[in-house]
């Protein structure tokens, strides 16, 4: 009786141990989920492969109706996606003239703060259109800026390029370099601001480039204002009274002068035009490059070559009719803001909030319905290690047509930085976590010590009431005994 006994006692203490083993380990796996450091497996599997797949044009493009225009060479893109809605030519090289400075504009912004103060140098080029800038004169580089792209003032350039740069040569490098990231293959310039009498055959773009610098530059919200601006005055500087000055750009600010566009006149200032520069030498023609938007629509057009500075006018406003008769541009999903988050190992965080670093613009044709596009993100391969810097490529977000093709990829990007973490975040507990980490170590510390006081109170308990059997039985045993004295 007493073995038997024995044994239902280690096997309930047995039964007692793993059950308490159990649920150590289930507030255990309880504590580390809500305080975010255990493993996450679905970010690694989650493939996505939405970027895999080859990407199907949003829009039927058609431009068998388009419009002729005068300009040898012309094209028509999407400022949002980037698509091509039209082209003549786009593709041959050719002299740009004052749209150079788009991309003058454009590093000088990336590079120098407006506030800058440049002193003009005898090297300036005061030659063609000019400001009249003066040797030792002191502008700022937000001043020259607008002299640039409103008037397009060469001194103005020239005085940029070389404060900037260090020199004209030295400028155009940091163009090129800034072009060729632009994806504007076909370009090399020899100067900052496009005057090219004598022809120079190392100052060549495209009309295509022209357009893809100008979807970079727009990108910009200082060289959109600037662009956009009608009227600009410079205030009196240490050699020069203030000086007044007034964009060249006609779709912009010509409300009382008109042109005839497809045999109808009509004025020169186009409604919703955003920018952007002219240009003439004799050996580029008459040129521009203009922008103009319409709800979330906003495009690119370019001409270069055309005959006459109405006519130069006349395409582009030709272009810009035919492009949003056509088109519009659907945003499937906002830049610079967080999409989600993805776990990240060995940081000061947990997680980084994802997002991507633009909108997610989707050329479609006119009337095409925008209800059947989706939006999916996929993580790259692999586990997301600190050190991580903002824009740091994470994933993929892919957006689908309604028959499931790949219309447009984006790049996943960190919106955030996030430091290496100490040495617990090589265990998955980042540093944000610690705190709480220790709290919940400590909740379950507690409980631990109450549930083992429970056990030990339970244990106490059946040890006093197996004691006061035994005394019963003993004591009837013995009284049993005293009953039957001769019972022995």
């Amino acid at each position: 009786i007493l073995t038997v006994d024995l044994n239902s006692q280690t096997s309930s203490l047995r039964r007692n141990r793993n059950i308490l083993t159990k649920f150590i380990t289930g507030i255990l796996t309880v504590a580390l989920i809500l305080t975010g450091v255990a493993p996450s497996f679905a970010d690694e599997n989650n493939s996505g492969g939405g970027g895999k797949n080859a990407v199907v044009p949003s829009a039927s493009v058609d431009w068998s109706d388009a419009p002729t225009i005068d300009g040898t060479s012309g094209i028509i893109m999407d400022a949002g996606s980037g698509m091509i809605l039209y082209e003549k030519n786009a593709r041959e090289r050719r002299d740009p003239a004052s749209m150079t400075k788009i991309l003058t504009a454009l590093v000088v912004l990336e590079t120098a703060d407006l506030d800058q103060e440049i002193t003009v140098t005898e090297d300036a080029d005061d030659t063609g259109v000019n400001i009249d800038l003066k040797e030792g004169e002191v502008l700022t580089v937000e001043q020259l800026l607008y002299a640039m792209m409103l008037y397009s003032a060469n001194d103005a350039a020239d005085a940029l390029a070389i404060g900037v740069g260090g020199s004209v040569e030295g400028f155009c490098k940091m163009m090129n370099e800034r072009a060729a990231r632009c994806g504007a293959t076909d370009t090399e310039f020899a100067n900052a601001s496009g005057l090219n009498t004598y022809g120079d055959a190392a100052h060549l773009t495209t009309a295509y480039d022209i357009a893809v610098i100008t979807r970079e530059a727009m990108k910009n919200e200082t060289f959109r204002k600037i662009v956009a601006t009608e009227k600009y005055e410079i205030p009196a500087t240490n050699m020069s009274k203030a000086r007044k000055i007034k964009s060249i750009n006609y779709c912009l600010v010509e409300d009382e002068k008109t042109v005839t566009v497809n045999g109808v006149e009509r004025p020169y200032k186009y409604e919703g035009t955003t920018g952007v520069k002219t240009g003439y030498t004799e050996i580029a023609g008459q040129c521009f490059c203009g922008t103009a938007k319409r709800g979330d629509t906003e495009l690119i057009a370019v001409t270069m070559n055309s005959t006459s500075r109405e006519m130069r006018f006349a395409d582009v406003m030709t272009l810009w009719d035919y492009g949003f008769s056509k088109y519009y541009t659907y945003t499937a999903t906002e830049g610079r803001r967080t999409l989600e988050e993805f776990r990240v190992w060995q940081g000061e965080k947990g997680k980084v909030a994802v997002g991507i670093s633009e909108d997610m613009d989707i050329t479609l044709n006119k009337g095409a319905d925008s209800s059947g596009i989706t939006v999916e993100s996929s993580k790259n391969d692999g586990m997301i290690k600190a050190p991580l810097k903002k824009g740091d490529v994470l994933g993929t977000l892919t957006a689908y047509n309604e028959d499931g093709e790949v219309i447009a990829v984006s790049d996943l990007v960190a919106l955030e930085n996030v430091e290496k973490g100490g040495i617990l975040s090589y265990i998955g507990i980042a540093d944000e976590n610690i705190l709480p980490f220790i709290l919940w170590l400590l909740s379950i510390a507690v409980l631990i010590i109450v549930i083992r006081m429970l056990i030990v109170r339970s244990r106490r308990k059946k040890k006093k009431r197996k004691k006061a059997r035994r005394e019963r039985n003993m004591r009837r045993r013995e009284w049993e005994k005293e009953k039957n004295p001769f019972d022995r």
